[in-house]
């Protein structure tokens, strides 16, 4: 297990030519100034190697109040929300004190989190951004861990969790996702955990592939391509057990119709448009035409006509599944982290970029029967 806290500590300093003009804060660039007279904000973060898959990262904030309803207005000293980026590379904004990041390729990778006003601006002290960096190591498995994630499902017990879901339009453009749960207690520090009744976390699936698992109330959605998607938030315990209630899974459900308008970020938005959620699928995903290996599975009655089999890949190759089943199920390959929908009468088939070396199981989301492992070297 490896964790690193990094403190960004920041002097107190007063922007007198600001003051004397009666500004409230004071710009530089794509920053602004804390306000004189206002404490300084503090930001701390802790980044520690998920047993199961990925990173869980921390961050804990003073004088700085999170508010991600009040995301894209005017700037209110002293409150805002935080942005991630991880090797330089803006990944997602932060709501909340808790987020998951997927895995990563082998290697040392910089995760920083900056300070953020509401418009988007970086919060600084004398020209200098207020934010915090770790630095972690990648081992060979990329931040996952080898085998299931956690039970197929498991019985809620009383009283009942239930969990409500809205979108909330972002001023520019995009989406903020509101899910709020029941009966149910968010613990993102025991994520990968034993379980424990009444608490976990929640996965964010769009148009039936997971994208995230969600540890706050409140997180960005990705960008979404124009039409009709559906967004589903489910319940799961800390061992990642999808929580059910007579026999049928806990979740929220929003259908969200994208224009072609809102497709596209509008220019000069206030954000730096970096939208990609970190762990989403979106950073393997690749075209089925451009792969150079096919792996074809067979499925019948739950399991493989041929077998469990071990097939090698290339790495940086792109692999294609082709997974057919009898049986409606998702397919979920370990590691990167990629959902599909598979039916009877709809083959899954999907290609991706073998990126992170190691072996890495394919297998039933629901059911947990492993189809195939693909060793990636």
């Amino acid at each position: 297990m490896l964790a690193l806290i990094v403190l960004a500590p920041v002097a107190c300093s007063g922007d007198d030519t600001a003051a004397a003009n009666g500004d409230s804060h004071h710009e530089h660039g794509n920053s602004v100034e804390v306000a004189e007279g206002v404490p300084v904000p503090t930001i701390a973060i802790e980044v520690t190697e998920d047993p199961v898959e990925g990173w869980n990262l921390r961050t804990v904030t003073t004088d700085f109040r999170i508010v991600p309803e009040n995301v894209s207005t005017a700037h209110v000293d002293g409150e805002g929300h935080m942005h991630l980026y991880i090797d330089g590379e803006k990944v997602t904004r932060l709501y909340g004190e808790w987020h998951h990041i997927g895995p990563l390729a082998p290697g040392e990778h910089e995760v920083r989190v900056e300070l953020s006003a509401n418009d988007h601006s970086a919060m600084a002290v004398d020209g200098e951004v207020i934010d915090a960096t770790a630095v972690i190591v990648a081992g060979e498995m990329g931040g996952q861990a080898m085998g299931h994630d956690g039970p197929a499902a498991r019985e809620a017990q009383r009283p009942h969790p239930s969990v409500t879901a809205e979108l909330v339009d972002d001023p520019a453009g995009g989406w903020s996702l509101h899910a709020v749960p029941s009966n149910f207690r968010l613990s993102p520090e025991n994520a990968s955990g034993d379980h424990v009744d009444g608490e976990g976390h929640m996965h964010l699936y769009i148009n039936g592939e997971k994208v995230a698992r969600v540890y706050e109330t409140w997180s960005q959605m990705p960008p979404l391509p124009a039409g009709t998607h559906d967004i589903t938030v489910t319940l799961q315990t800390n061992d990642h057990a999808p929580l059910t209630r007579g026999g049928v899974a806990i979740a929220a459900f929003i259908t969200l119709e994208v224009s072609a308008d809102e497709a596209t970020l509008p220019a000069g938005s206030g954000d730096d448009g970096g939208h990609a959620m970190a762990g989403s699928p979106t950073r393997y995903d690749a075209d089925v035409a451009d792969a150079s290996q096919t792996v074809a599975v067979e499925i019948v009655g739950g399991e493989p006509v041929s077998g469990v089999q071990r097939v090698e890949v290339g790495l940086g190759s792109v692999v294609a599944l082709m997974v057919t089943s009898d049986t409606a199920e998702e397919v979920h390959v370990h590691g990167y982290d990629i959902l599909r929908a598979v039916s009877a009468d709809h083959p899954a088939h999907f290609a991706f970029t073998a990126e992170i070396p190691g072996v890495f199981e394919v297998e039933f989301e629901g059911s947990g029967q492993l189809l195939v492992q693909l060793e990636i070297s």
